[in-house]
């Protein structure tokens, strides 16, 4: 895949929109394996800044689907997928991602963590390290399950190409998201 790249050197984050939905593309920067877990530096550009965050996962996610393509209940993973702030980068993350939802909102900065439940959208084995692998999130999904705040995006890892790809799963999500991760002023 050939990806363009904006004057700092990063891929420009949202190359991959098409159709009305908001598809962001990042680098990683950095890969550490801890406490199993991966921990993920993301970064892109948009309009020759720097964006990005931290994502953390599981080491072991198993695949959500059964050879019929029936979900596996006991492959949901509860808490598994966090986004963190890594800074400055990350604040205008949320910003430029509001402003390309045409949402407006006062924010501050990104929240410090927003963690997600998340199933692998596979088949038999999974190997992070190998193969791109295709995870759907769950956004304010614990109980008391609140609607008005519940929200899903798709994120597809491919750690052998260090790219990260956050895809929107609906454009009706946008609020949602966006009240998740910011931090708004009173």
């Amino acid at each position: 895949m050939h990806l363009r790249l904006g004057t700092n050197g990063y891929p420009i984050v949202n190359q991959l929109s098409s159709d009305g939905f908001i598809d962001l593309v990042f680098c990683i920067n950095s890969i550490l394996r801890e406490d199993n877990c991966y921990h993920v530096s993301l970064t892109a550009s948009h309009d020759d800044e720097v964006v990005g965050m931290h994502v953390l996962f599981k080491e072991g996610i198993k695949s959500g689907l059964d050879d019929d393509m029936n979900l596996i209940k006991p492959h949901i993973y509860s808490k598994s997928v966090i986004f963190r702030r890594s800074g400055v980068e990350s604040d205008r993350l949320v910003c430029m991602l509001a402003e390309l939802y045409g949402i407006s909102i006062d924010i501050n900065k990104m929240v410090e963590r927003e963690t997600f439940t998340v199933i692998a959208l596979h088949q038999g084995d999974l190997d992070f390290s190998s193969m791109g692998v295709k995870l759907k999130l769950f956004g304010k999904d614990e109980e008391p399950f609140d609607d008005d705040a519940y929200y899903e995006s798709f994120l597809n890892i491919d750690l052998a190409n260090q790219l990260v790809f956050w895809n929107e799963k609906d454009t009706d999500y946008r609020q949602q998201l966006i009240n998740a991760l910011a931090f708004q002023s009173d």
